[in-house]
């Protein structure tokens, strides 16, 4: 019985290393891993005028994350205070959004939900590129919280073809919703569009340092109402400056100014008047990516 067993375990022996000899054992792939890609944060201060004459100021962070080669994540939250020199500081609302996008080669598909104090957006989101030509395509339903204030929609949010050459980029730009409701605050609102032609341009760029500027102009801004065929409409006419500094490989310094000038024109003789007013905002961050 002793010789059998030696003998059993000395055939185990030479098959197991005949085995890895003719059949080695393959590699095994790595599984992808949710890793994390990115961290910032930054703050804004709006400004309107007639409101707070230091405006909103905001203070949000952010984080973004991969799986795998062709699948992106990303989370922002952010906190609103409005300030006032008269009135003082008073929180003025959060946001919280999370996204996701699905790479399928020249185009991408994902999703993208933003939780507010009072409303909540759901979006199915699309973006292209093919040679310079692109575009991107957002479009899902905003809820609203306290229905006897505002009006649920069908939202609607693209700029469906960007033309580039060199370095200059332009495209039409297009915000609009579908109202499900009626409620206290516009009895008689069907639906509205905003409407914009847009233009990207840089300005001056070194090693470190890159200067940008986007020109919007909004030529309508429209609203139809039940029984009403007048539309009211908006020029509005937008500028924005921005800035981006490298100061290491990972971590960058960037930051903008937007001013916006609008001009009312409203149909409806019975409605007030709106008085031309600004629009402005400043907004400085930093973003490390690992």
């Amino acid at each position: 019985m002793k010789k059998l067993t030696l003998l059993l375990a000395a055939l185990t022996v030479a098959s197991a290393a005949y085995a890895k000899e003719v059949m080695p054992v393959a590699e095994v792939e790595a599984a992808p891993m949710l890793k994390v890609t990115s961290i910032g944060q930054f703050i804004e201060v709006d400004n309107t005028s007639g409101g707070n004459d230091i405006g909103t100021v905001m203070l949000g962070n952010s984080v973004g994350l991969a799986y795998g080669d062709d699948w992106t994540f990303g989370l922002m939250a952010r906190k609103d205070w409005a300030m006032d020199t008269d009135d003082g500081i008073k929180s003025d609302g959060h946001r919280l959004e999370l996204s996701a996008w699905k790479d399928m080669g020249d185009y991408s598909l994902g999703f993208k939900w933003r939780g507010e104090e009072n409303k909540d957006r759901y979006l199915l989101r699309t973006k292209y590129s093919y040679g310079m030509v692109s575009g991107w395509i957002d479009a899902g339903y905003e809820s609203y919280n306290n229905s006897k204030e505002d009006n649920d929609q069908w939202y609607l949010e693209m700029m469906p073809v960007k033309v580039s050459y060199g370095p200059v980029t332009v495209g039409y730009y297009m915000e609009g919703g579908l109202v499900t409701e009626s409620t206290s605050t516009d009895e008689d609102l069907e639906s509205w569009a905003v409407h914009q032609i847009r233009l990207y341009a840089p300005l001056y760029s070194t090693e470190k340092l890159a200067l940008s500027a986007e020109c919007r102009y909004q030529f309508a801004h429209d609203k139809e109402y039940q029984g009403n065929t007048g539309w009211d409409k908006a020029t509005e006419h937008i500028g924005i400056l921005k800035a981006k500094y490298a100061l290491t490989e990972d971590l960058t310094i960037d930051g903008y100014y937007r001013y916006d000038f609008q001009s009312y024109d409203r149909k409806d003789d019975n409605a007030a008047d709106k008085a031309d007013n600004y629009y402005g905002e400043f907004c400085v961050g930093w973003t490390y990516k690992f």
